[in-house]
């Protein structure tokens, strides 16, 4: 178990692969460049309708309007945009009564890929040098810009309230044989009292206060924030978010990428080991109830599979899964979908682990971390045909046997359901964080 457990976890699983979507570029309207929003000593109480009617390039990223985002990635660069003329991979602004938030990513490694420790440094400092010939010295002391990582920070007042330069990266360890790893330069425009303080959904959040039902039997949680993960590997740290955020925990996916080693996709290993300790700094509880390296579960897929390709009709399994199971998760794209689907629906027991995981779950108001496979039933209009998947699910209804969830793709994802059978033939994870 431990050989097939390490593999599953350090090697073999890496939650989402890069997604490419194709979408029709808004028109430009209004500057290009974001300096202007420091300026601005209306930006923290904007309203959303207002922000966004202003500012068209940014999309609200669901229904409820929390939040507004633009994908630097998907203009042209000289379309793109800038601050201190960098383009922006990514901007998001959050709206909430406490204040508006507005974070613009300049570098993330999930994004843009590695880059040399000196030029990192050299962005950094001309950030740096542009905000104090604006607005000053920065303040002095800065509190700690994430509690996941350990990231540096620096702050000036400005019009808009304060503007706020953070950045982290690894550092190299040879002895260890680490290499220099890039991670994030960001800037968080905000007021100056809701920058860096504890989030007030923390000191309110209430279980009655989040779930909703209807008369059609659905029960779902209603408040779970989106966050779109954009054209990167990153649906395991931005659910992480999103269940962090949910919780009134001021928290990042791209804090969470350094923490879990994300660049493509995120190891099953990192996700369990940082979300664990990470829940546990926040006061929170991560509590796995089934792992994707849990050897009954694929020994018994294994066996399953290899008699139904027995039958009449069926598909046989692959000469080296069936001699070493170990290559299970290198294997399951090579399946046969139907006959794999089928072996899963069969398990009623595994079935009714996630059955009852879901609802002791939902009736406490806590989103479950669902680790899938896509591919092994059909979805249509999603981003990612294949692949090992991280999303959230909020909700089920008991009448017609389905789960309600939602993926970190932005519109359109915020609440989907499907058929309990089919939910468990693709489970391979199963996690739930929770208040203490």
């Amino acid at each position: 178990m431990r050989l097939l457990f390490a593999l599953f976890l350090a090697t073999t699983l890496a939650f989402a692969q890069k997604t490419v979507r194709v979408v029709e570029l808004p028109a430009f309207v209004g500057s290009s460049e974001f300096e202007s929003f420091l300026e601005d000593d209306k930006l923290v109480k904007a309203t959303a309708e207002d922000f966004v009617a202003k500012n068209t390039r940014f999309r609200f990223t669901s229904e409820k309007k929390d939040s507004a985002r633009i994908d630097g990635k998907m203009f042209p660069k000289n379309l793109a945009p800038t601050f201190q003329a960098f383009p922006l991979v990514e901007s998001v602004m959050r709206f909430t009564p406490a204040g508006n938030e507005l974070t613009l990513i300049v570098y993330s490694i999930g994004d843009l890929g590695p880059i040399t420790e000196e030029k990192f440094n050299e962005n950094v400092d001309v950030i740096t040098k542009s905000l104090t010939k604006s607005y000053g010295n920065p303040a002095a002391p800065v509190a700690a810009a994430s509690v996941i990582v350990r990231a540096k920070a620096l702050a000036w007042k400005c019009p808009a309230g304060s503007v706020r330069l953070e950045w982290s990266s690894t550092r190299a360890d040879r002895a260890r044989n680490v290499p220099y790893r890039p991670e994030f330069i960001r800037v968080v425009i905000g007021a100056a009292q809701t920058l860096a303080t504890p989030n007030a959904a923390a000191l309110r959040w209430n279980p009655a206060d989040q779930l909703r039902t209807n008369p059609e039997g659905d029960k779902w949680i209603g408040t779970v924030p989106m966050v779109d993960q954009g054209q990167k590997g990153y649906c395991a740290v931005a659910t992480g978010e999103r269940v962090l955020r949910y919780f009134g925990k001021d928290a990042d996916e791209h804090e969470l990428a350094q923490a879990c080693q994300t660049e493509g996709g995120t190891s099953g290993q990192k996700f369990e080991e940082q979300m664990k300790r990470i829940a546990t700094r926040f006061g929170l509880r991560f509590q796995t109830y089934l792992s994707g390296g849990d050897e009954r579960m694929i020994t018994k897929i294994i066996k399953d599979y290899t008699i139904a390709g027995k039958k009449k009709d069926g598909t046989p399994i692959p000469a080296q899964l069936a001699q070493n199971p170990y290559t299970f998760y290198v294997a399951l794209d090579n399946l046969n979908p139907k006959q794999l689907a089928a072996v899963r629906q069969a398990d009623k027991s595994g079935m009714a682990t996630l059955d009852r995981a879901v609802r002791e779950a939902i009736d406490r108001a806590n989103p479950v971390i669902w680790a899938v496979h896509l591919g092994i039933v059909p979805e249509p209009d999603i981003p990612q045909a294949q692949g090992g998947h991280i999303r959230l699910i909020i909700g089920y209804n008991a009448k017609t046997a389905e789960i309600l969830y939602t993926d970190s793709w932005g519109p359109k994802h915020e609440l989907k359901r499907m058929k309990l059978a089919d939910a468990w033939a693709e489970t391979f994870g199963i996690y739930v964080m929770r208040p203490n």
